[in-house]
């Protein structure tokens, strides 16, 4: 009874993490996309001078968020 109890805690345990290791994966992907987009809207700006300011305001957040990220440790 308690060998069982155990294997269940412990695959349990697992599966949380496995959600948990999920769940870091897709708020990275999520960070990335959101970069390369805000990059790319940056970019566009220098080229057709399409709300210039705006997109400048919003590359410098999304690098400040791109650094935290880094900095926070987050590693796979």
């Amino acid at each position: 009874m308690q060998a069982t109890r155990g294997r269940l805690n412990r695959q349990a345990a697992s599966q949380v993490a496995i959600q948990q290791e999920a769940k870091n994966i897709k708020e990275g992907i999520m960070l990335w996309a959101v970069f390369v987009i805000i990059l790319v809207l940056w970019l566009l700006g220098f080229s057709f001078h399409i709300a210039g300011s705006l997109i400048h305001i919003l590359l410098v957040v999304a690098v400040v968020v791109l650094i935290i990220n880094l900095i926070s440790g987050r590693r796979g």
